[in-house]
């Protein structure tokens, strides 16, 4: 029963049964026992527990979360405050299970060398296989966005770049540099088995593809501006990057390319044009030279087509197979054609090289200064008029030629012992 006053009692303090009930209630209050907080209780495991559940509903779960061993990377730090830390740390954590990944790897991708597994990976669940956290090459674009521009601006697109960086790199590290899986030109030929099979039955080979790291001496493995994926337009701009300077090789020499083209202002067609491969095989053949079509390599050859098809994929033939013409070449005296002449010899027709170098001079026609014969250089000594010309090589007189009027090339006269001044 709870005590009542009057209000108009002249005694204004609370009557004494009032004041017993609040040191009753004050004393209860000091002497309760504080009750600390329980950690929550929960039934089963994280993932059927009602909170994580999500996680085991994607297409590809992690093994721990779909096992429901969430100890197996985490572990209590709070229970109170539900707060957990890592049993392990950086890629110690994920190569506990996945012991094999790292191991023995002369070079490690840069997320896995720095523990960041999570760069690619999902740690629980992913919509992706092998628990990617992005689809193709798009991930490596997350990081690598120089070369997604590169790509994006090439005008030819390696195909392998089209569809999947992991066909030449490895994801996590490898026994090479860039992660491949192994060097060039082992590892483009294993795609490009028809340039396999060339190589292999070529008696010339071209220096880069034989070489370590070969093929990427001139082809971009990934896009560029021009065909071929070559590294550098144009082309010849590319065979100058190694060609400038002199190369010895088993047999010959050839010259500094670079330098002869700066100082002979008269170039040969395909040089003109910025295009090597219109002569040479740019990974290699059955010809000296890396010549993509036949051409006698000896300065005396008998003259045929066949033999000299390289010349005749751009040059007439015509010009070469009747004593006289009137225009099948302006190399004639009168109508006497003076390249029929020079070549149809036998046993010594004279190649081409006999007069004209392949790639430039400073004579018209490609004439040459001077030609190699064996360990001599001839002078060629040419003089060009406006209807013809003439020579005095070192291995011939002078002669003379006109297309409009014929000259007589007498030998000259050489004085008998009678005719002498005495």
């Amino acid at each position: 029963m709870i005590a009542t006053f009057s209000a108009t009692h002249n005694d204004q303090r609370p009557p004494w049964p009032f004041i017993a009930l609040l040191g009753a209630l004050a004393l209860g209050l000091r002497t309760a026992p504080v009750q600390s907080q329980s950690p929550p209780k929960y039934q089963g495991n994280c993932t059927d527990a009602g909170c994580h559940v999500d996680l085991t509903k994607r297409p590809v779960v992690h093994s721990p979360v779909e096992n429901g061993a969430c100890d197996a990377c985490h572990e209590v730090e709070d229970a109170t405050k539900h707060k957990f830390r890592m049993t392990r740390s950086g890629a110690g954590l994920c190569t506990e299970c996945h012991d094999e990944t790292l191991k023995d790897l002369a070079f490690v991708h840069g997320p896995a060398a720095a523990g960041q597994c999570t760069a690619c990976h999902a740690p629980h669940a992913s919509e992706r296989a092998k628990l990617l956290v992005t689809e193709g090459r798009d991930l490596c674009f997350e990081c690598h966005d120089d070369m997604k521009d590169r790509i994006a601006s090439g005008k030819v697109v390696h195909q392998p770049v089209e569809t999947a960086c992991l066909t030449c790199h490895k994801p996590h590290g490898a026994a090479n540099k860039m992660m491949l899986d192994s060097t060039a030109p082992e590892l483009c030929l294993d795609c490009h088995a028809e340039v396999a099979e060339h190589v292999d039955g070529a008696k010339f080979k071209h220096a880069p593809v034989t070489q370590a790291g070969g093929c990427t001496e001139c082809h971009d493995a990934h896009a560029s501006e021009g065909k071929r994926l070559l590294a550098q337009q144009p082309p010849m701009k590319l065979c100058l990057s190694c060609h400038n300077k002199v190369i010895k090789t088993s047999g010959r020499t050839i010259p500094n390319m670079a330098a002869l083209l700066e100082s002979n202002p008269d170039h040969h067609g395909p040089v003109r044009d910025g295009d090597c491969t219109a002569c040479h095989h740019g990974h290699g053949g059955p010809y000296v030279a890396i010549l993509a079509e036949p051409y006698p390599a000896r300065f005396y050859s008998p003259f045929s087509d066949e033999a000299y098809k390289l010349c005749f994929e751009c040059h007439e033939v015509e010009a070469f197979e009747s004593a006289e013409t009137e225009d099948a070449t302006t190399f004639r005296n009168g109508k006497r054609n003076l390249h029929y002449l020079h070549v149809n010899k036998t046993p010594k027709g004279r190649s081409c090289s006999a007069c004209h170098d392949p790639h430039a001079s400073k004579n018209p026609h490609h004439i040459a200064d001077r030609v190699p014969f064996g360990g001599w250089r001839i002078p060629v000594n040419y003089q060009a008029t406006e209807t013809g010309g003439g020579c005095q090589p070192g291995c011939h007189r002078a002669y003379r030629y006109d297309r409009d009027t014929p000259v007589v090339n007498l030998p000259a006269v050489v004085p008998s012992p009678v005719d002498k001044p005495q």
